[in-house]
């Protein structure tokens, strides 16, 4: 091991308490034993379910009475995550690292969904001079934004399928106005991803979005002690590690080739497909029965149908997430013109996270972030204890911790910029062999 390695240092740690401050309490020192040393920064996730046990403030009480004072804290609410002692959908863990070669900085901005470029540029100039006087030549930012939230609509409640084409189309034409005057809709993830990439041009990046579970009711997002809603909070790092990051998928195409002929202003609207009205002319596309597609049954279906959007030269597939009326809302951006439908199964999606980190093997890793779409947890059920498997092999005894998200993918200054849904994104931090 060289003289690096020797002095560097990074510890993952957890807690399944049910009550918020003694699990911030238990996390924050379970991961500062193992680390033994003054932390460079602390990363801290935890499920949505402290929200109803202590609530997030006494959650961040109990990790700062462990944590010393003037730590950098970033994190937020996900819908479970893997680290090396297990894979977890309730609770707490974080990831602490040690590392005189190190400079870092910290950011947030906040009004996401109303204004997601004003909140990249608020988080952006907090992390960039926290390192412009960095001598470190390595950089990477880790980007956190508040996930999507479904919109509370009178007379069907929080809902994610309305079948009513006059309801939907009610709903569709107050989407903007919603998003602007109460910060419900969607996260708009990829927008604030790109400012940050466009903006800091010369960092590794890996994306994230807080959910909770997968309810898209609450999500809240950590700065030092501070509890967020909206916003988004960024870790940026100046280095002498080598850092690599990598998005890949499982998805193939079908047969099924549609053209999208009909958008909203945003682009996050699909109206019409083939000319025709969209949810219909998907049913017919998928040879399903009217109203097939149920509040119960959305997650179970749609959802493992994504379309396939060109994104930077790459074939990125972006699910189709809410059934309003005839209209269908994505996640991110579409653009008219010929797309198709993908599929994916069990299998191909461990075959992808292989061969995902095969990318890395010309790394001494040190330790891994790797951000992942929750479809992928439910596709693969109790399979996804293969993905730790998979992953521990590749980093032998090195700490890590996989998140499951609903808004995930990579900048690199090589590689370009990666966002997709059901896709697995990396970041490795080590040595080159």
């Amino acid at each position: 091991m060289n003289n690096e390695s020797s002095i560097f240092k990074a510890a993952v740690g957890m807690s399944s308490k049910w009550d918020a401050k003694e699990a911030g309490r238990e996390v924050a020192k379970n991961t500062l034993d193992r680390l033994g040393e003054k932390p460079s920064f602390l990363l801290l996730l935890s499920s949505i379910h402290y929200k109803e046990n202590g609530g997030f403030k006494e959650f961040l009480k109990g990790v700062w009475e462990i944590l010393p004072e003037g730590t950098p804290l970033v994190g937020g609410t996900v819908t479970g995550f893997i680290n090396p002692e297990g894979c977890y959908i309730r609770g707490a863990t974080a990831l602490a690292v040690s590392y005189p070669n190190m400079d870092v900085s910290i950011g947030y901005g906040t009004g996401t969904k109303r204004n997601p470029d004003k909140a990249a540029e608020e988080c952006i100039n907090m992390i960039r001079n926290g390192l412009e006087r960095s001598e470190h030549k390595n950089k990477f930012v880790f980007d956190f934004v508040s996930g999507s939230t479904v919109l509370n609509i009178p007379g069907y409640g929080n809902r994610k399928v309305v079948d009513s084409e006059f309801i939907g189309k009610s709903v569709t034409k107050l989407f903007g106005l919603t998003q602007i005057l109460l910060q419900k809709g969607l996260g708009r993830e990829d927008e604030i991803f790109e400012e940050i990439a466009k903006k800091l041009p010369d960092c590794n990046m890996i994306l994230g979005s807080s959910m909770d579970d997968y309810r898209g009711l609450f999500n809240y997002q950590f700065f030092n002690s501070k509890v967020l809603t909206n916003s988004v909070v960024g870790l940026g790092i100046a280095t002498d590690l080598d850092i690599d990051v990598n998005t890949n998928h499982g998805m193939r195409r079908t047969g099924i080739k549609m053209k999208i002929t009909k958008l909203s202003k945003d682009g996050h609207i699909i109206q019409e497909i083939n000319g025709k009205p969209a949810v219909p002319e998907i049913y017919r596309l998928l040879n399903w029965p009217k109203n097939f597609l149920k509040e119960e049954t959305l997650f179970q279906k749609l959802l493992y149908y994504p379309l396939s959007l060109k994104k930077s030269g790459r074939e990125v597939p972006a699910v189709m997430a809410i059934i309003l009326g005839d209209y269908i809302v994505t996640p991110c951006k579409v653009e008219e013109g010929d797309v198709w439908i993908l599929t994916v199964s069990g299998k191909s999606l461990l075959k992808a996270m292989k061969s995902n980190l095969e990318v890395f093997n010309e790394m001494r890793p040190e330790f891994g972030l790797f951000s992942v779409c929750i479809t992928i947890l439910e596709t693969l059920g109790s399979n996804v204890c293969k993905l730790r498997e998979n992953i521990i092999e590749y980093l032998e005894d090195k700490p890590f911790i996989l998140f499951f998200s609903t808004g995930e993918g990579t900048y690199s200054p090589t590689k370009g910029f990666a966002y997709a849904n059901m896709s697995y994104n990396t970041a490795i931090f080590g040595h080159k062999k």
